[in-house]
């Protein structure tokens, strides 16, 4: 059985991904840790892959002493800092050990990000719109940056038409931000309120015409297949990779 070592397992989705790993046959949780707490008893009970649902700054403290241990490791912590980012990318490298930053583990979100990739190669003008609860206090959230990430990355190299992006730097706003920030290109616009937990559409535009993708995640539960995923398969990953969709088998 593999021992899965989950950090953060007092939140709210280390207590779900503790419930669901108790229903499977080939895993079981062996080590739990929180933050705060000291990592080495941790790194010593030898988990085969850790889960990190803790937050930015704890994956700052705790995520080199990980990595530089060869536990292969799998991060669905918010706001980590991109200096963090950096060296658990060097240390990764250095030591062999599989890192991968997961931004949001549900598996129709990272369809929606795989395929606003696709999109981004014949169609123009994207636009993000984000929602989520009102306890997420990072905007835009970090599925929104890897879709527009995505999205910028193959439009860089794509036949575009000439209409203007939709972001501030093309309009004059009559309120400011009314038209979203913008990476590069792509316009993004957050919404937090307590009508919502996760969801974000996508939105390409040519003369005459308009796709959207669109994901909504209304139960946390709904994250527990993407992380099995991402256990299963941790050794696809090679140094550090962002995104569950970059280990998908198209």
């Amino acid at each position: 059985m593999l021992k899965i070592g989950i950090i953060g397992s007092a939140g709210r989705m280390g207590q779900i991904l503790d419930q669901r790993i108790a229903q499977l046959a080939d895993m079981h949780v062996g080590c739990r840790l929180e933050v705060n707490e000291p990592v080495a008893p941790f790194i010593a009970s030898g988990p085969d892959v850790v889960v990190d649902f803790s937050l930015g700054s704890a994956v700052e403290r705790h995520g080199p002493e990980l990595v530089a241990a060869h536990l292969p490791y799998i991060i669905g912590a918010t706001a980590i800092p991109h200096a963090a980012i950096d060296l658990l990318a060097d240390l990764a490298s250095e030591h062999g050990t599989p890192v991968l930053i997961v931004p949001n583990f549900s598996i129709g979100a990272n369809l929606m990000i795989h395929f606003a990739g696709l999109a981004a190669r014949l169609m123009s003008q994207p636009v993000i719109i984000e929602r989520h609860h009102d306890g997420k206090a990072d905007a835009p959230s970090g599925t929104a940056r890897l879709t527009a990430e995505r999205i910028a990355a193959v439009a860089r190299g794509a036949q575009l038409s000439d209409s203007p992006a939709t972001t501030s730097a093309n309009f004059h706003e009559q309120l400011a931000g009314v038209m979203g920030a913008g990476l590069e290109h792509i316009a993004l616009h957050s919404i937090r309120g307590g009508g919502y937990l996760a969801e974000q559409e996508v939105a390409f535009s040519l003369p005459g015409e308009t796709l959207k993708l669109e994901q909504r995640s209304i139960d946390r539960r709904c994250f527990m297949p993407g992380v099995e995923y991402a256990i299963r398969n941790i050794g696809r990953v090679v140094g550090l990779q962002i995104g569950l969709d970059s280990i998908f088998d198209f």
